[in-house]
Parts: structure tokens; C-alpha cells; sequence
């Protein structure tokens, strides 16, 4: 597999065939307001995934997040549409097989009575690269549907 940079956008392009979309839902008793908040929010969003953060949520904004402490995640927003979706690009520093920007995760919003549903697409991840990522993601939307929900964490892994 190899990748490159296009200089014009500064997003990687991959030069393999990638699967389907990654896609996985929670449901949270809270509004859309304050589970997007939790997403865009530096003090939030460090409260259920990451150890530090470097963020801009507007369309071009830098996307930085110290995932564990040893692996960092670069990309940046494509979207922020209150309170329904969130989209960046993904990436991990230094990485061959997912490179910084090279793929693109969405939370979609949706209300649902007095619960909100989120949704978490992963789309772009080389083959072979679906199952370490689903079980981050399974693993931190965990973590958000407790912390939204008012659940103290320890630190994480």
C-alpha cells in the first residue's frame, strides 16, 4: 500500500482499494446540544478520548488529538452543523497504513424523544484496518455515553 500527499488540499490519497464504511450507534439521555458539545468542546472532548487536544471545529480547522498518550491522531474538519453532525479527517502520525487526513469519521445527531442517537461512520480505512478501529471506537463511545451521562472516568487505557 502507498500513500501521497496532495499538495493542493494537504489531505493524504491512498493508492489502495478501501472498504465500506465503518459504522457504529449509541444512544445517549441527553440533548443533541450538549452531546455536541462533548464532540467540539477541548474540555469535553478530552473527558471521554484523549490525554491532550489541539482543536478548531470549523470547516479547515485543525483536527489534533493525543488518542493515549503515545498515539496521535491529525486530520481536519470538513463540518460542524450544530447541533447534528461533526465531520473530520482521520489519520495517525507517522503511520504507513493510515497516514494523517487520509480517512474521514462522522457523528451524525439525531434526536429521538429525550435521547439522542449518535452515530459514528469511519470511512476510507484501508482493508485490514476495520477491526482495530472498531474496537477504539466501541470502546470511546463508551466512554462518551457515560461521561455525557454524568459517569466520572478514570483515565483510559
Amino acid at each position: 500500500m502507498s500513500s501521497r500527499m496532495n499538495h493542493s488540499t494537504g489531505a493524504w490519497t491512498m493508492d489502495e482499494r478501501t472498504q465500506d464504511a465503518l459504522v457504529l450507534t449509541e444512544r445517549i439521555r441527553a440533548t443533541r446540544d450538549e452531546v455536541f458539545d462533548f464532540l467540539v468542546e477541548p474540555d469535553k472532548l478530552l473527558r471521554w478520548i484523549g490525554t491532550d487536544a489541539d482543536i478548531d471545529p470549523q470547516p479547515g480547522g485543525k483536527f489534533w488529538l493525543n488518542v493515549t498518550g503515545d498515539d496521535i491522531a491529525i486530520g481536519s474538519y470538513l463540518e460542524v452543523d450544530r447541533p447534528n453532525r461533526v465531520v473530520f479527517t482521520w489519520g495517525w502520525d507517522g503511520s504507513l497504513e493510515v497516514p494523517p487526513g487520509s480517512s474521514t469519521v462522522t457523528f451524525t445527531l439525531t434526536a429521538d424523544g429525550d435521547e439522542t442517537v449518535v452515530e459514528l461512520a469511519h470511512a476510507g480505512l484501508p482493508m485490514g484496518q476495520d477491526d482495530e478501529h472498531r474496537n477504539g471506537w466501541v470502546y470511546f463511545l463508551g466512554r462518551l455515553v457515560d461521561t455525557v451521562s454524568g459517569h466520572e472516568l478514570n483515565q483510559q487505557r
